[in-house]
């Protein structure tokens, strides 16, 4: 079953969800002993599902590697770390266990799979299952 991060947000301490207009989708923020994970308020249901996902991760992993004012040098590493969790997102909200039955079900039937029908199918967006069928 694909993790639900709602549940899990609800789970934690000292983690609040801010929604506000923002450049970007999400971000992970923290003052003191509490965490705030702030979600772009124009995002979609099916998006904002997965950038809290997203920001989540990033929480149990001990927050992005992304620092303001960081040197170019550190680039590769904040990308590195980026990509990891975009693949713990789509492993968590597209599960492999239940993606591979899915696919072979449908690749015997001749059809080929888009990724259009796994966001369908797991209510994600197609980012996250492209990410998930090439896991």
């Amino acid at each position: 079953m694909a993790w639900n991060p709602w549940r899990a947000l609800r789970e934690m301490d000292r983690v609040v969800l801010i929604r506000e207009r923002l450049p970007g989708r999400g971000l992970l923020t923290r003052r003191r002993d509490q965490h705030g994970i702030v979600l772009d308020d124009r995002l979609g249901q099916v998006e904002r599902n997965a950038v809290l996902a997203h920001e989540l991760v990033h929480l149990e992993r001990g927050g992005g590697a992304f620092r303001p004012g960081q040197p170019a040098t550190w680039d590769a590493v904040v990308a590195r770390d980026e990509a990891a969790v975009d693949d713990e997102v789509a492993r968590r909200l597209v599960p492999p266990d239940e993606l591979a039955p899915w696919v072979a079900a449908r690749v015997e039937m001749g059809d080929a799979v888009m990724a259009w029908e796994i966001a369908e199918e797991w209510t994600v967006p197609e980012r996250v299952a492209r990410r998930a069928s090439t896991a």
